[in-house]
């Protein structure tokens, strides 16, 4: 089912774009190969988190919420 929808929407796309879907495809391939080999060579598997800087880095501007003065015309 999947492989006969991807070849019925790349059918009309220009050659490049399908240059460029296989590529995307190949990433994604290499990405859950590389994800499987660091959790079966550390024996952990690897989790992202939300945000890794959150415990060191976050700043905001105080005005943050502010509308910009260029846009308070629109408003």
């Amino acid at each position: 089912m999947a492989y006969d929808t991807l070849v019925k929407e790349a059918k009309d796309l220009p050659e490049d774009m399908i240059e460029q879907i296989i590529e995307f495809m190949r990433f994604l391939k290499s990405s859950k190969k590389e994800q499987a080999e660091r959790s079966i060579s550390n024996n952990v598997t690897f989790h992202r988190s939300v945000n890794p800087l959150a415990d060191e880095f976050i700043c905001i501007a105080e005005d943050f919420d502010e509308t910009p003065e260029c846009f308070k015309e629109y408003i």
